[in-house]
Order: C-alpha cells, then sequence, then structure tokens
C-alpha cells in the first residue's frame, strides 16, 4: 500500500497531456481518414449516379425535342417545353439561338425561316417586345468547333442556407442538311438545348450525410479517446506515477512507500522490481547508521591502504560500569542512547567522522588541515555536554582524549567482515589520553595544540606516562576559548 506522499504532479501532467493528445491525434488521423474516404467515395457515387439518371432523362428530353425540330414542329416543340416545365417540378428545359437569346421568344426565327421558303408557312404570333437577355453560363462552350455537350453544377446560393443546387445540360442542336431548307447552311450548331434539373433535395442530403457522419466521428473520437485513455491511466500511467513518487520519496530518505500494483504484465514487473530495489535501499540505510561515513566513502573510492595524518578524539563516560549496577537495562540503555547520540551530533557537526562505538566509548576521526582546530572545538562542547544538560546524563561525566599524527586508513578484518578504520601510534595515545582524563575533562597531545591554533586556552604542560610508551609524554588540558574566540 502506498503511503499518502506529496505527489510530482507537474511530471504526470505532461505525461498523461502527451498521450492524450497523441491518443487523440491518432484516432482522429485514423478514424478521420476511413471516415473521409467513405464520405468522398459516398459523395461521388451519388454525384455520379446523380450524373447518369439526369444524362438519361436529358438525352429522352433531346430525342423528343429534336424529332420535333427536325419534322418542323416547332410549335410542338414549344408546347413539349410548356408541358415539361409544368408537369415536372425538378426539370426545366429551354432552347437557345445560337447568339444565346431564348428561342421562340420573338418572331426572328419565323421571320428567318419565312423569308428563306419565299412564303407565310409559320404565322406570326403576337409576342411582347422584350429585352435582349444575357446568354446563360458557359454557353459560348456549347456552340463552339466542334460541338461540344456541357454537364455542370450551377448553383444559386448555399443550399442548406435556402440556395438552390441545379445540374445543367446543354445539348447542341446540329444542322442537319435537311435542316438546312429553313435555317440556311452558314452555320454548324443551329441552337442549344439547356435542360435544368433542380438537385437541391439531394445535395441538402448530401450535405445533411456529410455533417451527420462529421458529428459521430467527434462523438466516436471522443468516447474511444475516453475509453482508451482511462484504460491507459489505470494500467500504465497510475503505475508509472506512483513508482514515480515512490522513487523521488526514496531521494529524501523516505523508504516506506511501495507500488501497488496487481498485474502480471511488464507493469506489474516493474513495480516488483522497485519495490524490491526500496526494500534494499532501506536495508542500505540502516546499515549506514553502524557503518562510519570514511568506510562508505572507501566503498565509492579506492579502499587501499595509505597513511594519513589524522586528529584521533576518544570519548567515555566515566564512572559507566557501576553505574549500570544500579540501573535497569532499560533506564542504562535510554541514558547512553541519549548521551551517544548528543556526543555524535556534535562531532559531526564539527566535521568529524564517528569511526565506531565501543560500549560507552566513541571514537572520531578529523582530516584536514584545519582538522585539529575542529576537534578542539568538539571536545570543548563535549566536556560541557554533561554540565549542561545533566538530566540528559543522569548525574554522569564524560572523558575526552586526543591526539594527532599519522596513522594507516585502511581496510581492517576478514573478508567476512571488515571496518574501514584507522590503526596506528596517534590512536592508542587518544585511547590512553581519554582513559587518563577525568569527568569533563580534554587531554590533548603537543601535536594537537600546535596544530589547534592560537584560538584555545590550555593548561600544562604536563607529563604522564601512558601504557606502551617508555618515555613520559608531554600533554595538555583543554579548558577553554582564548579571549574574543566564538564558542
Amino acid at each position: 500500500m502506498l503511503l499518502p506522499m506529496p505527489p510530482q504532479r507537474s511530471r504526470v501532467r505532461s505525461l498523461t497531456l502527451k498521450v492524450d493528445v497523441l491518443l487523440i491525434a491518432a484516432l482522429a488521423v485514423g478514424i478521420g481518414a476511413i471516415m473521409a474516404a467513405f464520405a468522398v467515395s459516398l459523395v461521388s457515387t451519388r454525384d455520379q449516379l446523380t450524373r447518369q439518371s439526369l444524362k438519361r432523362q436529358g438525352d429522352d428530353h433531346f430525342v423528343a425535342v429534336e424529332t420535333l425540330m427536325i419534322s418542323g414542329n416547332a410549335p410542338q416543340a414549344v408546347q413539349y417545353f410548356t408541358k415539361v416545365n409544368l408537369t415536372s417540378a425538378a426539370t426545366t428545359i429551354r432552347l437557345y439561338r445560337r447568339d444565346g437569346t431564348p428561342a421562340f421568344s420573338d418572331d426572328t426565327t419565323i421571320q428567318h425561316v419565312n423569308e428563306r421558303l419565299r412564303t407565310s408557312k409559320f404565322d406570326l404570333p403576337d409576342r411582347p417586345a422584350r429585352g435582349v437577355p444575357q446568354p446563360p453560363v458557359h454557353f459560348e462552350k456549347a456552340v463552339t468547333l466542334p460541338p461540344e455537350e456541357l454537364f455542370f453544377r450551377d448553383d444559386e446560393g448555399v443550399a442548406l442556407a435556402g440556395g438552390t443546387a441545379y445540374f445543367r445540360a446543354y445539348r447542341p442542336l446540329i444542322n442537319l442538311p435537311k435542316c438546312t431548307v429553313c435555317h440556311g447552311s452558314d452555320h454548324t450548331v443551329r441552337g442549344v438545348i439547356d435542360i435544368r434539373t433542380d438537385v437541391t433535395p439531394a445535395v441538402r442530403a448530401q450535405a445533411l450525410t456529410i455533417g451527420g457522419a462529421g458529428a459521430a466521428f467527434i462523438v466516436m473520437v471522443a468516447i474511444l479517446a475516453l475509453i482508451i485513455g482511462s484504460f491507459l491511466r489505470r494500467v500504465v500511467l497510475r503505475p508509472v506515477q506512483l513508482i514515480g513518487r515512490v522513487c523521488g520519496e526514496v531521494t529524501t530518505g523516505n523508504f516506506r512507500g511501495r507500488v501497488d500494483v496487481q498485474s502480471n504484465d511488464e507493469i506489474g514487473v516493474l513495480a516488483t522490481t522497485v519495490n524490491t530495489m526500496v526494500e534494499g535501499l532501506r536495508e542500505r540505510f540502516e546499515l549506514t547508521k553502524y557503518v562510519s561515513a570514511s568506510t562508505l566513502g572507501a566503498l565509492k573510492e579506492s579502499q587501499e591502504p595509505r597513511r594519513v595524518t589524522r586528529t584521533l578524539v576518544f570519548t567515555d563516560v566515566r564512572g559507566f560500569t557501576s553505574y549500570t549496577e544500579r540501573r535497569t537495562p532499560e533506564q542504562v540503555v535510554s541514558v547512553l542512547n541519549r548521551m551517544l547520540e548528543k556526543q555524535s551530533a556534535i562531532l559531526q557537526g564539527h566535521g568529524g567522522d564517528i569511526d565506531k562505538f565501543v560500549g560507552d566509548a566513541v571514537v572520531a576521526v578529523f582530516s584536514g588541515p584545519d582538522g585539529a582546530r575542529r576537534a578542539c572545538a568538539a571536545a570543548l562542547q563535549v566536556t560541557r555536554l554533561c554540565a549542561e544538560a545533566p538530566a540528559d546524563c543522569d548525574g554522569l561525566q564524560i572523558g575526552v582524549g586526543l591526539a594527532t599524527g599519522s596513522v594507516i586508513h585502511g581496510m581492517i578484518g576478514s573478508v567476512r567482515r571488515a571496518d574501514f578504520t584507522v590503526i596506528g601510534d596517534s590512536v592508542n595515545i587518544a585511547s590512553r589520553l581519554c582513559g587518563i582524563a577525568r569527568g569533563n575533562q580534554a587531554i590533548v597531545t603537543d601535536a594537537t595544540r600546535a596544530q589547534a591554533g592560537a584560538g584555545f586556552v590550555f593548561k600544562g604542560p604536563y607529563s604522564v606516562k601512558l601504557k606502551g610508551k617508555s618515555g613520559a609524554q608531554r600533554v595538555w588540558l583543554l579548558t577553554g576559548r582564548a579571549e574574543g574566540e566564538p564558542t
């Protein structure tokens, strides 16, 4: 179970947004291409069928008109036009002369025919005078040579907005030899039949079909995006988010998080791996409490032994053995842990490395050019610890020994259990000085005093006999900071 943690929302939102955009784009392109191809095919098929149907109707009308015109029954052709225009709400037939003026709109053609025949074969009807109208659209193409049939869309406005859509067919009337008797032989096309069919209902139905398909496409993409997006969030994005949160918490030192993913796919394997990794990191993190910083540093760098100059600090609780005989184990451990915790904080606060805990003793190592100065500052604070917080120490006191010199720093131990620590004469001297220091005292060697500088107050020198040393050793008692120095 994943414990509550501050989520890293910005990255998760970015990934979710990318997935959503990619998903919608893929669906839109894929389904859109299919639907667009279907719509184009549908429109093309309907348009082709409409054209074929209208062409057949035009052929029928053309044959009828041409038959009447060739036989010289122009009045009957006029009646035919009138009848078709009245009975068919969708189709309108008109006849134009080759100059684009409507035929039978005046007496020009009848007069011309009567003059050629030198007789009044056709009566002149009483028609009112009319202006000269403009030729219809694309008419000039229908009277060019060679004669050409035209079939095209002619819309008046937008069909969905109240306009009208038409298909128009121009069929030229050829001036056949038998027609030259009346019309003369100085032209090839004597007229053009204009068959106009209203296809507005079909165009509107087609537009509504495309619009409905577009709406269905949008709804379909939205539904599929919602379903697939929800699936991806549940199966992929949410586990990735949990894994990211757990890994983010590990970087802050929180190893309690776990990824709760119940699946047997790659995400489930990844979640299990992360949980195992976090558990291993938690165990290693806990182990670092028992391993010195120098040991951890040695694992990262070279573990080869080397001779270096260090300042060693040993601290020990005075009278602790007799103290343990008068207290319960719980009391002993509680007081000792408090004292060790405070000492560790002081030593590490001054840049020291806790090398090890030996019962009630602490061993710390200070390195660097100012190692002795920092070690003396830490030792002073440790000696005042019990005086400043007697309740935490339960009447106990601490003695401190410091020595500076050359030591061997390396991995000491067996292949099964080893420690990266220091050995050498300075280590032994610091331990011996700690042993002879009284409660709340810090004893340092000559070398430590010299390297610490003038910022501290020392008493001495004193001459002491140390175990393992043939002659007396000159030591100093560290009592405080020099005047004007910060404490």
